[in-house]
C-alpha cells in the first residue's frame, strides 16, 4: 500500500474529476486510484475494512474523504449526473465503492429526495451483503434525517408493516442512524416505533432490539428507562422480563434497579 500523500492524492484527483461526464471512465480512472493506494497484505474482508464478505481494497479512509469532498459540489451542480454514478458505483464488486455511493446518497440535495428513498429501499431490499446496510443506512439518510426525518421514519414503518421477517430488521437496523442523529429530537417518535417490538421481544431479533436499547440508553438513559418500564406494564409476552435483564448493563446502577422493580411489580 502507497502511503496517503495528500498533496500528491489531490493532483491525481484533480487530472481525474474533470472526467466525470463521462462516467465509465471516470470509474476507470477512480479504480486506478484506488488500485495506486490499496493494501494487498489483507486478504479480502480481513480488517481494516470491517465489512466481512465482500472484495475490498482496503485504502485508508482519508481515500474516500478526499474523494468525498472533490465530489460534493457536484451533488448540488448536477444531481443526475451524480445519481447516474452512484448507481455505477454501487454495482462495483469492492466495498468503498459502494461505500463511496452511499455518502453521495447523503448530500445529494432535498429535491433529490425520493431518489434518495428509491434506491436505499431498492438496494437495502436487493442486497445479498447485508453487512453493508447499517452503512448504507446511515450515511445515504444523513440528508433526508436532516431535511425531513418523517420521510426516513415512513419507509422504516413501511419496511415493518411488510410483516416479513427480514424487512422487519432492517426497519429495526434502520432506525439506528435517527437515535444517533443529535439534531433528531422526537424521541417519542422513536419509541413509537419500537415499542410494538419490544413488548413481545421475538428471540430472532433480540441482538439489534439490544443494540437499540444501547443507543437510546446513550441518547438519553432517564426516557429511555421511562420507555422500558411503561413497556414492561403493557407486556404480557413471558420472555419479557428476560429481554429487560439482558439490558440492565446499559444503566446506571439506580436505573437498573427501577427496572428491575418494574419487573417485580409486573410479576
Amino acid at each position: 500500500m502507497s502511503a496517503i500523500n495528500l498533496t500528491r492524492l489531490r493532483i491525481q484527483l484533480g487530472l481525474l474529476i474533470p472526467q466525470i461526464q463521462d462516467t465509465s471512465a471516470f470509474i476507470h480512472g477512480l479504480r486506478e486510484i484506488y488500485q495506486f493506494y490499496a493494501d494487498h497484505t489483507h486478504p479480502v474482508g480481513e480488517p481494516p475494512t470491517g465489512v466481512f464478505t465482500l472484495p475490498a481494497f482496503n485504502t485508508p479512509l482519508v481515500l474516500n474523504r478526499e474523494i468525498l469532498f472533490n465530489l460534493s459540489k457536484y451533488c448540488t451542480e448536477d444531481p443526475q449526473l451524480v445519481l447516474d454514478l452512484i448507481d455505477r458505483l454501487w454495482h462495483e464488486p469492492e466495498v468503498e465503492l459502494r461505500q463511496l455511493a452511499a455518502q453521495l446518497l447523503g448530500k445529494l440535495p432535498p429535491d433529490n429526495e425520493e431518489d434518495v428513498i428509491k434506491r436505499i429501499r431498492t438496494w437495502s431490499e436487493e442486497s445479498t451483503s447485508p453487512e453493508i446496510l447499517p452503512f448504507l443506512h446511515q450515511n445515504a439518510s444523513s440528508g433526508i434525517r436532516k431535511t425531513n426525518p418523517e420521510r426516513w421514519l415512513d419507509l422504516l414503518n413501511e419496511w415493518e408493516s411488510a410483516h416479513q421477517d427480514w424487512l422487519a430488521r432492517l426497519s429495526i437496523e434502520g432506525v439506528i442512524p435517527l437515535i444517533d442523529d443529535r439534531d433528531f429530537e422526537n424521541l417519542p417518535a422513536i419509541f413509537t416505533f419500537i415499542t410494538p417490538f419490544i413488548i413481545t421481544p421475538s428471540k430472532d431479533y433480540h441482538y439489534d432490539l439490544l443494540t437499540i436499547i444501547e443507543h437510546l440508553t446513550r441518547r438519553s438513559e432517564v426516557e429511555t428507562v421511562h420507555f422500558l418500564k411503561k413497556a414492561i406494564s403493557l407486556s404480557t409476552d413471558p420472555t419479557m422480563a428476560r429481554f429487560i435483564r439482558r439490558t440492565l448493563d446499559y444503566f446506571s446502577p439506580a436505573r437498573q434497579e427501577s427496572l428491575r422493580n418494574a419487573l417485580r411489580e409486573r410479576q
